[in-house]
């Protein structure tokens, strides 16, 4: 009885706007569907995710230099998948749906409590819940990003509750999705110890290094203990220190704004009005009198100095509009501060019918997005790859360059760990490849599989161009990818497998 009691208590604590706005979200995505098209950088998380369902730790079968749990969490969902005898990549994607969900409860309590206002944390969480690159990969991933946002936000709210070895917790987890967050999550957590903490400061890092000690050392064990520990210092620190190659802002602004514009279509206002919002109210805190600084300015403080450090990232490196994930939760966040400014002028009555009409505004924005870019790209690449494999044999291989789709949907595991050559892994190839780049094409010769699925757009890189010319026919393009097939597999097999591409081909991917 008294166990019963407690759960009583404890349910009666229980904020009920959070199952709301998580059930909205629910809504919201499973209305875009998981059957998506599977791009290149989707197909690379979802490859990654079945090899470690395989049992394949991750980096161990194919370079990749974002962090581990990139690869390990799609590869959670695959191993779900398959205990409940479902398609792994739908397993996936619903699988990291839940973390885009998640992050929209704990958006809710992170402004709630920064602004100690309900009304902040559902303005906050609507701004979210509109915005359509978000909506993308929430259910139609994997990607990294949408791990991360969530482990941010976490953190977040650990620093907002001075809860320093939990937000080095999520610091690290975060960083283990994707690296540059890092610096962006440490700025706000040092700027709330610096100007919170008037002793015990350094006791505080020391917490926020030892609760992000705990996944790291994890996960540099798990890799030592399985004879990996080079290859993940390779991918995790190597590449992005020395080989990587990125446009930024500074390189190329009206490229950067396209995407963005082209990623975040109407919802890019909502972002852009948070940003500016949060921007103000910043400079409004560093005004405010010494003897006026309370706990909510050393938070303003936290969330302004993560709104600059990712300003800066964005300045060095920005690849494309998921980037931007990472000045997500500041924008939000100044959405909700809106409602507490407007709530200082207006009555409680207005503010609320206020809040009720932008919410009800940003679902319908998401849900617009969602209803009308819900496809079924997946299941037409699933039915192309399978009628090609249909005319070859059953021990048919496929090699991947630039394209792993196809491996993901035939379950197959490349010849080597390299798929990707672009922004500057090519030149990681050169120097640990036996003979560089060349020396990897002249292999790939060798090894002689039967397809080749080239992405990058149709274009032949230099050091692939003699293999394919010596062994092989290009048989036609298919969504998302060239065929190439070896020309031992005869003249009419070719003639048919070219038949079977083209009357598979949908131009129309979106």
């Amino acid at each position: 009885m008294s166990l019963v009691l407690t759960a009583r208590r404890r349910l009666a604590h229980v904020d009920p706007l959070v199952p709301a706005l998580c059930a909205l979200a629910t809504v919201l995505y499973v209305l875009h569907g998981f059957d998506g098209y599977l791009s290149r950088d989707l197909g690379d998380y979802a490859y990654g995710g079945q090899q470690v369902a395989e049992g394949v730790p991750p980096y161990v079968a194919v370079v990749n230099r974002a962090g581990p749990l990139a690869h390990l969490i799609p590869g959670v969902g695959a191993v779900l998948a398959q205990w409940v005898g479902a398609d792994q990549v739908v397993g996936m994607r619903v699988f990291l749906m839940l973390f885009a969900i998640a992050s929209i409860g704990v958006l809710y309590v992170l402004a709630r409590d920064l602004f100690r206002s309900r009304l902040a944390g559902v303005a906050a969480a609507a701004m979210l819940l509109g915005c359509q690159g978000f909506i993308a990969y929430a259910s139609d991933g994997p990607r990294e990003k949408t791990s991360m946002v969530l482990f941010l936000l976490c953190a977040m709210l650990a620093t907002v509750h001075r809860r320093w070895l939990t937000a080095g917790f999520f610091i690290a987890l975060s960083t283990l999705c994707w690296q540059p967050v890092f610096f962006v999550a440490m700025a706000g957590t040092v700027t709330a110890i610096v100007l919170g903490q008037s002793t015990g400061r350094l006791r505080a890092v020391v917490r926020v290094l030892v609760g992000g000690a705990i996944p790291s050392a994890v996960t540099v064990g798990a890799y030592a203990a399985v004879g990996a520990l080079g290859i993940f210092m390779d991918d995790f620190v190597l590449i992005n220190a020395r080989y990587t190659q990125q446009t930024s802002l500074i390189t190329n602004p009206w490229a950067a704004l396209s995407m963005l514009a082209s990623g975040y279509g109407p919802s890019l206002a909502f972002f852009l009005i948070g940003l500016v919002a949060i921007t103000v109210l910043w400079v409004r805190a560093l005004r405010r009198p010494k003897d006026q600084r309370d706990a909510q300015w050393v938070d303003l403080m936290a969330v302004g100095a993560l709104l600059v450090a990712g300003f800066v990232w964005s300045l060095k490196a920005f690849n494309g509009f998921p980037d931007a994930f990472i000045m997500l939760p500041p924008a939000a966040l100044g959405i909700g501060g809106l409602v507490v400014v407007l709530a200082e002028r207006v009555p409680l009555r207005k503010v609320v019918i206020a809040t009720a009409v932008w919410t009800v505004a940003t679902t319908a924005v998401g849900a617009t997005y969602a209803i009308s870019t819900r496809n079924h790209a997946l299941d037409d690449q699933r039915a192309s790859v399978q009628a090609v494999m249909d005319v070859l044999p059953s021990d048919a291989r496929i090699l991947s360059v630039e394209a792993p789709q196809p491996l993901v949907l035939t379950h197959q595991r490349n010849l080597s760990r390299y798929q990707q050559f672009g922004n500057g892994l090519l030149e990681y190839v050169d120097d640990t490849w036996p003979g560089g780049s060349e020396g990897y094409g002249r292999w790939v010769g060798r090894r002689h599989p039967t397809l080749i699925a080239l992405g990058n757009g149709g274009v032949v890189p230099s050091w692939l161009a003699p293999t394919l010319d010596g062994g092989y026919q290009r048989v036609g393009t298919t969504i998302g990818w060239d065929w190439y097939a070896s020309k031992d597999v005869g003249p009419q097999t070719l003639q048919t497998l070219q038949k079977v591409v083209k009357d598979t081909y949908i131009p129309e991917v979106p």
